[in-house]
């Protein structure tokens, strides 16, 4: 039995309710893949109200792969770089406001540079103005 794409993103919806972390992690990675417009709302509130980092760095890398649909994602995204005290959370959403181009985020990651200790992520934040910037 073989499903369609519609069925199968809401299941992978279902998936992010679940009270197991990796099944909501596996279910954010699958609907980055799938580029699921339908799941940017979804994702956006894993970033802000999950507390497993590796669900929200999943989430923060599908919206990412979502891109420039991810739009609406951008504020939340630009809070997580604020004020997420994990460097992982942090660097997936780097990566993805420079994936989804949002300008908007440049002062902020324009900051990061000039103030975070963590080499890795200010390389990633680095990357990120990049891309937007192309």
């Amino acid at each position: 039995m073989s499903f369609t794409k519609e069925e199968t993103i809401q299941q992978l919806l279902e998936d992010l309710k679940s009270p197991h972390g990796v099944v909501r992690s596996a279910a954010a990675k699958r609907l980055g893949e799938l580029k699921s417009k339908e799941a940017v709302h979804a994702l956006t509130e894993i970033l802000k109200e999950d507390r497993d980092v590796l669900v929200r760095s999943s989430a923060a890398s599908a919206l990412g792969e979502i891109g420039s649909e991810a739009k609406e994602a951008v504020e939340t995204l630009i809070k997580i770089m604020q004020k997420d005290r994990t460097i992982g959370v942090r660097l997936g959403a780097a990566v993805a406001l420079g994936k989804i181009g949002s300008e908007e985020a440049l002062p902020v990651l324009q900051k990061i540079i000039e103030e975070e200790k963590d080499t890795a992520l200010r390389s990633w934040v680095a990357h990120a103005i990049r891309k937007i910037q192309k």
